[in-house]
């Protein structure tokens, strides 16, 4: 038994290398994918990305609410079917307005992004999530049949904007500087750092 113990113990030091090896190749991956994705998606100004992510969490909100409404589903389907697309179209949309280091840290949400640009690359640009933020808009448009529909309009402007916002932005008629000189209007405003960089209104 000693001689087998002392004939297997040098495999112990090469397993572990193998495994160290392992990892550290895994975490290069990781880390080249996210690279990749970063160089994949155009992002605009942190205050704009901010808003974005804002306004399509404040979408997914309101249409889960409105799912909620068991009764709708029987009385309006279509309508109740609407909601649950709004809701898909809203998450897919923060994905890409979210840093790319929280999605991941969520493998399930990473590898549904990736599919996104796989699929649906008009998203990775921000004129292409401009119209869609604008196509959302629309589609909130579709339930206000009077002005007493507050939260659909509050919704549609919102998207709407935000997605004008986008185009602008992705064609170079709002650069980005001009951007920053707001966030700072904001951060002096507020007193709060807004965009993250350790200073107030700088």
């Amino acid at each position: 038994p000693r001689t087998s113990a002392a004939r297997q113990s040098p495999r112990q030091p090469i397993l572990a290398a193998m495994e160290g090896a392992t990892e550290a190749f895994s975490g290069v991956t990781a880390g080249f994918k996210a690279s990749m994705k970063d160089c994949d998606i155009e992002q605009g100004p942190s205050f704009l990305r901010f808003l974005g992510f804002i306004t399509a969490f404040a979408s997914l909100v309101c249409s889960v609410y409105k799912l909620c409404g068991i009764m709708s589903a029987i009385g309006h389907p279509v309508m109740y079917l609407l909601y649950g697309y709004i809701a898909v179209f809203a998450s897919s949309t923060m994905l890409f307005e979210a840093k790319h280091e929280w999605i991941e840290k969520i493998s399930f949400l990473s590898k549904y992004q990736d599919m996104l640009i796989k699929h649906c690359s008009f998203l990775t640009l921000m004129g292409g999530r401009g119209v869609f933020y604008i196509f959302q808009a629309t589609l909130w448009l579709t339930f206000s049949d009077s002005l007493g529909e507050i939260i659909y309009i509050a919704c549609a402007s919102a998207m709407g904007f935000i997605g004008l916002l986008h185009i602008l932005a992705h064609v170079g008629i709002m650069p980005h500087h001009l951007a920053s000189k707001a966030v700072a209007s904001f951060e002096k405003i507020s007193n709060k750092d807004l965009d993250g960089d350790g200073k107030i209104g700088a």
